[in-house]
């Protein structure tokens, strides 16, 4: 056999090794961090309201959330990120306490919340600071209307 099909030939060999030991190395980092999160999330181990509680606790925080940055038009999403970890942390502690269908409702609705605020910090938030800046006022923090 010519020397170049040899050459090829072990250059093949090279790459499908290199591929199947990286493509191991994926295979087993998945399973050794998917599988702990799915069993065995991590919770905040100091909220310790029964269920009823928690949950009307961590639907207000949501909507507080909420009402914050669209009273704000922050444009940010790194906070919002940070709140709602936590936020998560705390119902992943109700989810021993609290029926799951519960749980379940509470989490999608804090999801939708977060993907409405991101569209919103994304397109409305500049565009209603735009406005602010050119009427001269500035947004305020407040959620309700001053008497």
């Amino acid at each position: 056999m010519p020397p170049r099909e040899e050459r090829g030939r072990f250059g093949r060999r090279f790459v499908i090794g290199i591929y199947a030991i990286a493509f191991s190395y994926l295979v087993v980092v998945g399973f050794a961090s998917v599988i702990p999160q799915v069993f065995w999330p991590e919770t905040d181990d100091s909220f310790d309201a029964n269920c009823a509680d928690g949950l009307r606790i961590l639907h207000e925080e949501v909507d507080q959330v909420r009402l914050d940055y669209l009273s704000s038009n922050v444009v940010d999403a790194a906070a919002l990120r940070e709140k709602l970890e936590a936020w998560d942390l705390r119902l992943n502690a109700l989810r021993n306490r609290c029926d799951e269908d519960k749980v379940h409702l509470l989490n999608k609705y804090r999801h939708r919340v977060e993907l409405n605020l991101q569209r919103y910090m994304r397109e409305d938030a500049p565009l209603a600071n735009q406005v602010a800046e050119i009427l001269g006022s500035t947004p305020t923090n407040e959620t309700e209307p001053a008497p």
